[in-house]
C-alpha cells in the first residue's frame, strides 16, 4: 500500500487560526475563483513526500524521530502568491523576515533527514501557509490588488513546539490529513 505523504508544521494557536479563517473570507469577498485550504487543513508545508510506501514511511518516521531540533516562536505575517501576485496560482501567508531564518532551520533538518525518500525538490525552501488555490482567473485583479494590499498583514504568533509527517487522502470535498507520526521541537 502506498501513501501520499508530507511533512508539516500546524498552527497551534486559535486566534491565529481564527485570523486566517478570516482573511480567507476577505479572499473569497474578491469574487475570485479559488479553493479555500480548510480550516483544520491549516499548516506550513516543511517537505512533500509525494506517494510513498508504507516501509519509506516507516524509514521516515524513524529518521524524524531521531532528530534533535529547537522550536521557536514566529510570527505569522505576510500575504504572497505563487508564481506571483499577478498571475496567483496558490495564495500564500509566510513569517515575518526575521523568523524565516528559524523555519528554515527547521525544514532544513527535516529535508536533510529524508534524503531518498519521496520526491527530490531543489527550490530553495520558503516558510509559507496556503490559504487557498486559484482555479481560474476570474477578478483577478482584485484578488492581486488585496494580496498586494495585504503583503504586510499581520495574523498572530505561534509558537513551533511540533512537527508532523500526515498521510493525504485526495477526495472530491477535499483532502483528509492523517497524523503518521508527531515529533517534539526541542
Amino acid at each position: 500500500m502506498r501513501l501520499r505523504a508530507f511533512v508539516a508544521i500546524e498552527i497551534p494557536d486559535k486566534g491565529v487560526l481564527d485570523s486566517l479563517v478570516s482573511f480567507q473570507r476577505e479572499l473569497r469577498a474578491t469574487g475570485a475563483d479559488l479553493k479555500l485550504v480548510e480550516k483544520q487543513n491549516l499548516h506550513f508545508t516543511v517537505k512533500f513526500l509525494g506517494d510513498i510506501s508504507e516501509t519509506q514511511a516507516r524509514d521516515a518516521d524513524a529518521r524524524l524521530r531521531s532528530l534533535q531540533l529547537g522550536g521557536a516562536v514566529v510570527s505569522v505575517v505576510g500575504v504572497g502568491a505563487f508564481p506571483t501576485v499577478h498571475r496567483p496560482n496558490v495564495v500564500w501567508v509566510g513569517v515575518r523576515q526575521d523568523d524565516e531564518s528559524k523555519v528554515r532551520f527547521i525544514a532544513e533538518g527535516v529535508i536533510k533527514a529524508l534524503e531518498g525518500i519521496g520526491e527530490s525538490d531543489n527550490r530553495p525552501f520558503q516558510a509559507h501557509l496556503t490559504l487557498a488555490r486559484v482555479r481560474s482567473g476570474v477578478n483577478k485583479e482584485e484578488l492581486a490588488a488585496l494580496i498586494r494590499a495585504s503583503s504586510e498583514k499581520a495574523f498572530g504568533n505561534i509558537k513551533l513546539t511540533t512537527f508532523r509527517l500526515k498521510s493525504s487522502q485526495l477526495t472530491p470535498s477535499g483532502p483528509i490529513y492523517k497524523d503518521v507520526g508527531v515529533y517534539n521541537l526541542l
